[in-house]
């Protein structure tokens, strides 16, 4: 490996699969996926550590896979942040330019992003991400950088992630457990969107729903910036665990029939359409029609959709969402979601797949893979922004330095 390639790591923990993604960075040729590594989770639930262990357990299994396959060492990792416990809201912060040409300064920038800070964090949370949605000056506004532009006052409106200080150090411990260090955590979303939105549909406005096993993430982008993002505890985990329930039968033959005979689409079901079901314990299979299966599916399915419209109208974003929805993660291949999702939001839909990146094969062009190949997408373009950031703020104050951190571009 030349001295020009950077070695990134993409580590998704979800509640129902860790996925580690090695990639190199190199100027010439961007990101290129090296290998991958895959596990089934366990000691998570809904994004969040329930036995350091377990959970530690599963990395490791995973970053050796990726390991083997490659023959490089993982150390430092990008790591995605999930859980009902992500809080986000947007701020506006105000500074006057002072100097004798009123030039806007990096310091100045930092100052603006630091007063748009107004609701104060509680000790127990920690900041994820300080996120710009726009700079005014002058009250002039659709600024994205106005380092160096001359005015006397400076606005911004900001979106901020935070989450709870503890969970998120027993998800560091688990990385740390499994011989691996901690270099950037990412609200999960935002490294999907990384992955499988546009340009143009970042510019133009859409809605990013991504479906994991224990939760649902949603994020809604605008004009090139985060307006919006929330996490829903409710994902595919549930709509297995409703067949369970409904089928009276274990939860990985639930699984499997979801998987091999699930639809939300209950129309056009043949009347001689049966599903086998193990019975749970000692109690003998049976068949019943594949349409039970398919009610109970779209009938978590209508909870879900409805759910994430109800946090589309909370963004206040709606009317700018010109490019519709995409639909990501492994909850989302689900047949008939995405027409499914078309009806509910009444916007267009479409699947999510991972790009941007070299080496995608056809096993990994997959909503499985796209916070994972996000996360690692992610990480080059921070290492990119750290570096710029310590270029421009090398002379300047620490507080300075953390809080530039914190802006991710």
């Amino acid at each position: 490996m030349s001295k020009k390639e950077k070695i990134l790591c993409g580590l998704d923990i979800g509640t129902t699969k860790v996925c580690l993604i090695i990639a190199r960075a190199t100027g010439e040729r961007g990101v290129e996926i090296v290998s991958t590594g895959y596990a089934h989770s366990q000691g998570l639930k809904k994004g969040i550590v329930v036995d350091l262990e377990e959970a530690a357990a599963a990395i490791r299994r995973a970053a050796e896979e990726a390991e083997l396959k490659s023959g490089v060492s993982v150390d430092w990792v990008t790591v995605g942040v999930s859980g009902d416990h992500v809080l986000s809201f947007n701020c506006h912060g105000a500074i006057s330019i002072e100097g004798k040409h009123h030039e806007v300064t990096p310091e100045d920038v930092a100052q603006v992003i630091q007063a748009a800070q107004t609701i104060p964090i509680p000790p127990d949370r920690e900041i994820l991400h300080v996120l710009p949605q726009e700079f005014f000056l002058d009250n002039r506004g659709e600024i994205s950088n106005p380092v160096g532009l001359t005015g006397s006052r400076l606005d911004v409106n900001v979106h901020v992630v935070s989450s709870e200080a503890t969970l998120i150090q027993n998800l560091v411990n688990a990385v740390n457990r499994s011989d691996m260090r901690v270099q950037k955590l990412v609200l999960e979303q935002l490294a999907s969107a990384e992955a499988v939105l546009t340009a143009d549909e970042k510019e133009l406005g859409v809605a990013l729903i991504d479906i994991g096993g224990g939760t649902t993430d949603v994020a809604v982008l605008a004009r090139k910036a985060v307006r919006y993002t929330s996490v829903l505890p409710v994902g595919g985990e549930h709509f297995t665990r409703d067949l369970a329930i409904g089928l009276r039968t274990p939860i990985e033959d639930a699984e499997r029939i979801k998987k091999e005979s699930g639809s939300v689409v209950t129309e056009g079901i043949a009347a001689d359409e049966y599903v086998e079901v193990p019975g749970v314990g000692t109690r003998p299979p049976r068949k019943l029609s594949r349409g039970v299966v398919c009610h109970i599916l779209r009938e978590r399915a209508l909870q879900v959709l409805q759910l994430v419209r109800c946090e589309i109208e909370r963004s206040g974003c709606r009317e700018q969402l010109t490019s519709g929805a995409v639909l990501t993660g492994g909850g989302s291949l689900l047949d008939g979601l995405l027409e499914l999702a078309e009806g509910i939001l009444e916007m267009p839909v479409r699947q999510g797949l991972p790009q941007g990146v070299l080496g995608l094969t056809e096993d990994l062009s997959h909503p499985v893979y796209a916070t994972a190949v996000g996360l690692a997408l992610y990480g080059a373009q921070s290492e990119r922004g750290v570096k710029r950031r310590r270029e421009k703020a090398s002379a300047s104050p620490w507080f300075l330095n953390r809080l530039l951190s914190w802006v991710m571009s």
